[in-house]
């Protein structure tokens, strides 16, 4: 055996009791120390997945309100290209097909992308703005 005489593996003595105690006590306390780690890793990704959520609601809404711009404006140049060949205008022709090429050429993924940057620069701690 472990040189404990067999009257004290058989009967425990008081301390080995407490120690045993002590044990079990210190497991449970243990368990509630990670229930309490589950917790917060719980509730920060409920907030992180909140997050995401408002930032995904915000560039839909941004990208619904910069396509439907785009359409109507696209819808407007069509119309003034109609009127400059209706009226035989080659310079206004010209002038207006341009425009259309430049809006095309845009990309409303770009104008966001400048909104995230400036942002995220907005948001630095420790850097000074002059305006």
């Amino acid at each position: 055996m472990s040189g404990k005489p067999l009257s004290k593996v058989v009967n425990p003595g008081l301390s080995e009791v407490l120690d045993g105690l002590k044990f079990v006590a210190e497991c449970v306390r243990d368990i509630e120390k990670e229930k309490t780690a589950q917790a917060r890793v719980q509730e920060f990704a409920r907030v992180n997945v909140e997050q995401i959520h408002a930032v995904r609601d915000m560039v839909i809404s941004y990208l619904d309100r910069s396509f439907d711009e785009r359409k109507e404006n696209f819808r407007q140049l069509f119309e003034r290209l109609d009127a400059a060949m209706a009226a035989n205008n080659p310079e206004l022709t010209g002038a207006v097909l341009d425009s259309v090429l430049k809006l095309a050429d845009s990309s409303p993924f770009k104008a966001l992308r400048d909104v995230a940057a400036t942002r995220e620069a907005l948001s630095e701690k420790g850097k000074e703005w002059q305006f």
